[in-house]
């Protein structure tokens, strides 16, 4: 197949039917109702306002945005929520800001408490400018109605190989970053081919060159590979949140993609475990649990675990061929490694000028000492479980477990 008849299909395949949406804008707007009748502003938000939600297993999330004056008004709003009639049951999720979720037969509805905002500057909040990305978004929609199918299939792309999504334990892209790149480049095709051409993306062109932005921008948050200057915020770097690690894993399937179309592409597959198991190095199955709430915070605690076994592992001179992390949003999550052994390795200890220092060291080291060049080194035996065991000290402290399988 070539690229325009892989495409083709793939839309048919995640485009909702006019009826799904209808649906769907009919519950949010009851919902939006029943909150107006206790003096509440309420607007449906995220993909279903932009025209770009894009169809999947399992329940279809819509952002509702209860907007108030200020942020001490949303302390009572889980009181007004218990007091309305509910579409489903109500789940309270901790964050940044604590929001909440109805979770009814189909949907899931994301109530989302914002702050009413005139300046991006002054937000306190990222989801206090939310409602202006869905007037950016939906303003480009209108203006080009085939920019939103075109938008489904980058996070149809994204979502299928695993890097889809702004939460810590994933390091993606997030819904909206996607939706400004590929209106800037105007097709998915062009944004798969353009994207990792340069590091600075300022769509409206703020500022004048790439050097003006890296100097504007706040330092921490140019930390990523990709700066994506937002469109209704110049001083915001919409791809903050994506990590290295997952962008370089997606400009290889970017580009296998674009020479070779498939629909494969577009297909979530399982961690390829037999696949690792067949490289050149020890397979090690880690499992991870945690007793933090299931969602962003669990799946970044147990990330966090395995990250940090990894720079242990790579500390004691060990080689990592390959790393994946396998978790589906509940408290348990899977790690998957391959890495080449090395048994003994040498570290080098003070120099041999350094009296104190010195006999501290030998004392230390016992007989394993050897000198070279003027400074002392020891021999160290090392094995993957004796460095697993070194951290499992530190996992009260980062809030998971691991176990080697």
């Amino acid at each position: 197949m070539n690229m325009k008849s892989v495409l083709a299909e793939k839309l048919t395949r995640i485009s909702l039917s006019s009826e799904e949406i209808l649906r769907m804008k009919s519950l949010a707007k009851d919902f939006i109702s029943s909150l107006k009748s206790e003096g509440l502003r309420a607007f449906v938000g995220g993909s279903l306002a932009k025209g770009t939600m894009v169809n999947r297993e399992g329940k279809q999330d819509i952002d509702i945005f209860a907007q108030f004056d200020y942020s001490e008004d949303i302390l009572g709003f889980e009181k007004i929520l218990k007091k309305v009639k509910l579409p489903g049951t109500l789940k309270k999720v901790h964050g940044s800001r604590d929001y909440f979720q109805i979770i009814c037969d189909e949907v899931i509805l994301e109530i989302i408490p914002v702050v009413k905002n005139s300046d991006p500057e002054t937000a306190e909040n990222v989801t206090d400018v939310s409602l202006s990305h869905v007037k950016h978004v939906g303003g480009a929609v209108k203006k080009n109605p085939g920019i939103a199918d075109e938008i489904k299939l980058a996070k149809a792309f994204c979502q299928a190989n695993r890097c889809y999504g702004a939460e810590s334990y994933i390091h993606g892209f997030s819904g909206y970053s996607l939706e400004v790149m590929v209106i800037h480049f105007g097709s998915f095709e062009k944004f798969l081919k353009n994207v990792g051409k340069k590091r600075v993306i300022d769509p409206l062109k703020y500022f004048k060159s790439e050097r003006e932005v890296l100097s504007e921008l706040n330092g921490s948050k140019l930390q990523s590979p990709l700066v994506l200057v937002d469109p209704t915020y110049k001083y915001r770097n919409v791809s903050a949140g994506l990590g290295y690690e997952t962008f370089e894993k997606f400009l290889k399937v970017a580009g296998e993609f674009v020479k070779k179309p498939s629909l494969d592409y577009f297909e979530w597959k399982p961690v390829d475990i037999e696949g690792m198991k067949k490289m050149k190095g020890r397979f090690v199955k880690v499992d991870l649990k945690t007793d933090r709430q299931p969602g962003d915070i669990a799946g970044t605690k147990c990330k966090k675990i395995l990250d940090f076994f990894v720079r242990e592992l790579e500390r004691k001179q060990q080689v990592v061929l390959a790393k994946e992390f396998d978790y589906d949003g509940g408290q348990d999550a899977q790690g998957y490694l391959v890495v080449v052994e090395k048994p003994e390795i040498e570290c080098r200890g003070p120099s041999t000028g350094l009296e104190e220092a010195s006999n501290a060291f030998l004392k230390a080291k016992g007989k394993n000492v050897f000198e070279r060049k003027k400074f002392w080194w020891y021999r160290e035996k090392v094995t993957i479980e004796s460095v697993f065991n070194l951290i499992k000290k530190f996992e009260k402290d980062m809030g998971a477990s691991g176990k080697l399988v």
